[in-house]
Formats: C-alpha cells, structure tokens, sequence
C-alpha cells in the first residue's frame, strides 16, 4: 500500500473515532477504531523525515499549521462553548486578542526562514503553553501538527548532532524539546514513538518489540475489563503494527496538502455539531 492509500485510509478511521470522541451518545469502540491511527501518521512522518527534500522546511511547515489550528481551535471555542459555559464579554475581548497574538506569531513563523530554530521553536512554546494557560477558553485542543513539527525539529537536531557537530547545546535542545512535547497533544508517547521510529526504521525486528512494549505500558496499572476496555484502551495502538508494514514505500497520488486541510475541518465541524446536538 502506498504512502497516499495508507494516509487516506487513516483519514477514514480518524473520521470515525472523531465521531466517537465529539458526538454525544456515541458507542464507545469507536475510539478504539481510532487507536491505531495516530501511530501510522507518525510512522509516516518519520518516513517523510528521511525522504524530505528539506527537512527544516518541513518542521517549518507543521509548525504554521499548528499555529492556524491553535488560531482556529480558540475561535471555535468561543463562538461554540459547550454545556452550561458561558463567556462574558471581558473573556471575548481577551479571546479576540489572544487570536490575533497567535494568529501574527503564525504568520512571523510562515514568513521567517525554515533555518530560523530559534524562532520557530518559540512559536512552538507559545502555541504548547497557550491553551494550558487560558485553558478557560480553550475547549478544543486537539492539534498534532504541533507534536508532529516539534517531533521533527528533534530529528533535524539529532541528525545535526551526530553529522555535524557534536555538543551539549544539542543535548539540552532535545531535552527542551521533549519538554514542550509533553504539554502538547499525544505528550511524550509521541516522542517515544518518533524516536522508535526513527531508530529502527531499518530493523524490523527491534521495531516491533520496542513498539509492542510502549504499547502494552499502558495495561501495566489496571488489567480488569473496566481498565483494559473502559478507562485506558491506549494499549490498542499496538494493532497499527500490521499498517506499518503494509507500506510499500512508494508515494503514491500527490496530494501534499490533503492532511493538512482535512484534519482541522473535520474536527472543526464535528465539535460544532456537538455543540448543535447538545443543546
């Protein structure tokens, strides 16, 4: 299966654990349909790390779409809070505000240069730290572009470190890295993953036992039904192991930018309808 069949069927399973997760009444196993999907997208995007034509560009585009998902996931919050909430005018204002800080820092980071690490990993900081730190009026907070960006500027570092300069100013930048990682989507599993990824992309073996293991970490606190089933189904991200290997390496269709439209749409419309069947 090709990069572009892989990505599309994930886009359809990603869709209906969506459904699971911002529509009320739903059944439970959807979101277990969807623990699978997360795992292959960052599979991918290692992937895409060693096939990018310019890898720091990469990073800089995943950030910018953070930056527009973070922008958009405010806006939506506001004009759409859901249950009883209720945002006075005073927490508009500052909404407001705050949208167009994010939306100025987004495009500062669209226009620097992809060579600029310390700038875009500002705005990496800020788009982490912003919903934690008006989580009042931040009610969707769903954005793995910024997990996905920070994930590659790790790599471009490591990369850097090993075949260019080795330093402690590296080391420490990873480790600020991993940092930030763990206040965004996904926290430090991602970069566990990423990093499984990466290091044993050409062994197959070690992969798969790596992976299995951070998989079933997640069984380790509760092993009855209501744990396994109920309250952290995460270990089921192990079943995205076949997918892995279902890639044949091969692109596949064009379309660069299909992920990076679709995926802040679709929870932006499915987290209105919410909103709608709610009331």
């Amino acid at each position: 299966m090709d990069r572009f069949k892989l990505k599309l069927l994930m886009l359809l399973l990603m869709v209906v654990d969506h459904i699971g997760f911002f529509l009320p009444n739903t059944p439970l196993w959807l979101n277990y349909i969807g623990r699978v999907v997360a795992p292959v997208f960052f599979f991918l995007l290692v992937d895409g790390f060693f096939r990018a034509s310019n890898r720091y560009n990469y990073a800089k585009r995943l950030m910018v779409a953070a930056g527009i998902m973070t922008t958009g996931n405010l806006l939506v919050s506001i004009l759409f809070p859901m249950g009883d909430k209720t945002i006075g005018p005073f927490m508009y204002v500052v909404a407001i505000v705050l949208a167009i800080i994010l939306a100025v820092i987004t495009w500062l980071t669209y226009k620097a240069s992809a060579y600029d690490g310390r700038r875009i990993l500002f705005t990496g900081i800020v788009l982490a730290l912003t919903p934690l730190l008006f989580n009042d009026i931040f009610q969707l907070n769903n954005n793995i572009f910024l997990p996905m960006a920070l994930g590659i500027m790790m790599l471009n570092t490591i990369e850097y470190d090993k075949k260019v300069k080795r330093s402690t100013q590296n080391t420490l930048i990873i480790v600020g890295i991993l940092f930030i990682t763990a206040f965004t989507e996904g926290s430090l599993l991602i970069s566990f993953m990423i990093l499984i990824f990466y290091y044993f992309r050409n062994d197959r073996k070690m992969l798969i036992i790596t992976y299995t293991v951070l998989s079933f970490i997640f069984t380790i606190s509760d092993l009855s039904y209501r744990g396994l089933f109920i309250e952290n189904y995460q270990w089921m991200m192990v079943f995205a192991l076949p997918f892995f290997f279902l890639y044949n390496g091969k692109k596949g269709r064009d379309v660069k930018y299909l992920f990076y439209g679709f995926y802040p749409l679709h929870i932006w419309i499915l987290f209105i309808i919410g909103y709608f069947m709610q009331k």
